[in-house]
């Protein structure tokens, strides 16, 4: 019986062969043992770990390429071709929901450590990533492969928007709201995104100044300012030839609110994000300052407060041609499975296309479904509005499956708006399914009017909360995605009692979901917020016998 050798030098030879290679690197170890070397080589930074034994080690190549969620079916296509042919490297993936992306990872492995094998390994990482690249956006341009239900990606996809409504829930309101990607490959002008946002009349404008590194453009004709390309106001060139060419622009807009009114100067600062193969990126801050004073305009008025709004906004390297072709591609094979009986086959978005008989209708849903998924909310505004009215023209001769199609794009206007800290606008379509029994919509449309200081808040959370317990007895064992519910119920009312000044009443509410699980660090968060406050403000903390104060009987939740 041949017994192989133990390589007790594996950590050893690869720290030596990072030090002869001149290659930075930072070691750290794991809980189960094994040593962890970061490090660099040839500007790729990879991630070398070897188990407690020392006798192998296991190199990562993390996110040798990213893509849009709409492209996970490929993405897990690719990475199974790549795998069955090659034996070396593992090509594996991993999303971020954050992001709203796929990531793609490459990885080898060794039970031993040769230095001259080791820089070839190195070496040919790089040589796949290439291919890798090369391939794939080949494969993207020849088909998206949207042409089977995908488990994975509706999947994805709820956890994506539970994501998203746990990160509104838990964003306190400090200072101007940031909103999130609005892309597209064509103009952004100025007068869509002051409609979208911002409260700033558009019909007396005097004139505007753009203040870049390269000196100041005038621009006094009414249409000149209305249309000023703010995608573009960075860049130069077109398509995968665009690129950044400054890092900032300034345009101060010169205003009237009346045309008796003194001039006001809205200011609006363009600054580059950076790019990587799929966008450039651009933050776009407007800055309007509050109206004068007067009996009209009172100084508790909200026109009296300063307004900020934020939106990051993203030019597209790809061409309108191509998604023209995604979408005629979906949309025709919907049709198609709905001839031949195979909704089965079908996936979420060819499922809301399939309801849509008007092409530009559809493409609006189509890629409003897209942005919104992906995060860019400002973009999925602009279509999904033109589905919404176009539904709701006629909704009394809709289809049950029109009106769960007109409902979803209401839920989804609302979401949007809601991340761009537009809360009136947010409440105008969340309101519509305000008891249609989704907890989804529920909690975006509780979300909306806890971020926007809605008073309505307090009773509708209330009326929520009884209609719960009426529907469960007190010995019953709530569903987890019940419990879940309530907490958010709970924790939004105690989110809302701070921002009316009512601290006492939050601290019971949060003092109570202290030895909460599931409440406890929300909890923790919100007390240390509290005390804070009345700090600011001078006022005496309770007397208390540990970190945080224990407030006399609190209010019960509803079980």
């Amino acid at each position: 019986m041949r017994i192989r050798k133990k390589n007790n030098s594996v950590k050893a030879a690869l720290e030596k062969f990072l030090k002869d290679n001149h290659c930075t690197y930072k070691v750290s170890s794991e809980d189960n043992g094994a040593t962890t070397f970061g490090f660099e080589f040839q500007a790729g930074n990879f991630i070398a770990t070897v188990r407690s034994q020392d006798d192998c080690v296991e190199v990562t190549f993390p996110v040798i390429a990213t893509a849009p969620m709409t492209q996970l079916a490929l993405v897990r296509a690719k990475c199974n071709d790549r795998n069955n042919s090659n034996i070396l490297f593992k090509f594996t993936y991993t999303i971020d929901h954050e992001a709203g992306e796929v990531q793609v990872h490459l990885s080898f492995f060794n039970n031993q450590f040769d230095a001259e094998n080791f820089i070839h390994e190195l070496k040919a990482a790089f040589h796949f990533q290439r291919e890798w690249l090369r391939d794939f956006d080949e494969a993207v341009s020849i088909s998206k492969d949207y042409d089977s239900a995908d488990l994975e990606s509706e999947v994805y996809k709820h956890h994506r928007e539970m994501f998203l409504l746990r990160r509104q829930e838990i964003r306190h309101q400090m200072g101007p709201e940031v909103a999130n990607i609005a892309a597209g490959t064509g103009a952004l002008p100025l007068w869509q995104l002051l409609d979208t946002v911002c409260p700033l009349p558009q019909t007396l404008l005097l004139f505007m100044t753009v203040n870049t590194v390269g000196g100041q453009q005038r621009i006094e004709e009414t249409d000149a300012i209305r249309n000023f390309d703010l995608r573009n106001a960075l860049v130069e060139g077109e398509g995968k030839e665009a690129r950044l060419t400054r890092d900032y622009a300034v345009l101060d807009l010169h205003y009237k609110q009346g045309r008796d009114d003194k001039p006001i100067m809205a200011t609006i600062a363009i600054t580059a994000e950076g790019e990587d193969e799929h966008c450039i990126y651009s933050r776009v801050t407007i800055t309007v300052p509050p109206r004068n004073a007067s009996r009209m305009s009172s100084l508790s008025n909200e026109d009296r407060k300063p307004f900020s709004v934020s939106v990051l906004i993203a030019l597209d390297r790809s061409d309108d041609k191509q998604r023209q072709q995604e979408f005629e591609y979906m949309w025709s094979d919907a049709q198609l499975k709905i001839k031949n009986g195979e909704q089965d086959g079908m996936t979420e978005e060819q499922e809301l296309l399939s309801q849509v008989n008007i092409a530009d209708v559809a493409y609006n849903l189509y890629w409003g479904q897209q942005y919104f998924m992906a995060g860019r909310f400002y973009e999925a505004i602009l279509h999904l509005e033109n589905v919404f009215y176009s539904f709701r023209e006629n909704f009394f001769e809709m289809t049950d499956e029109h009106k769960r199609v007109f409902m979803e794009t209401a839920y989804k206007l609302g979401f949007s708006y809601n991340e761009l800290g537009l809360y009136k606008q947010a409440f105008f379509f969340l309101d519509l399914m305000a008891s249609d029994g989704n907890i989804r919509h529920t909690m975006e449309l509780v979300n909306a009017m806890a971020n926007g200081k809605d008073l309505r808040l307090f009773s509708y959370t209330e009326e929520v909360m009884n209609e719960v317990k009426r529907n469960f007895n007190e010995d019953d064992e709530l569903p987890e995605n019940i419990k879940d519910f309530i907490n958010f119920l709970r924790r939004r009312r105690g989110y809302a009692f701070i921002d009316f000044n009512q601290l006492d009443k939050a601290e019971k509410i949060f003092t109570q979901m202290l030895d909460e699980e599931d409440n406890a660090d929300y909890a923790i968060n919100e007390l240390a917020y509290i005390k804070k406050l009345r700090q600011q403000r001078g006022e005496k903390q309770p007397e208390q016998d540990n970190e945080y104060p224990y407030i006399g009987p609190t209010d019960a939740p509803p079980f």
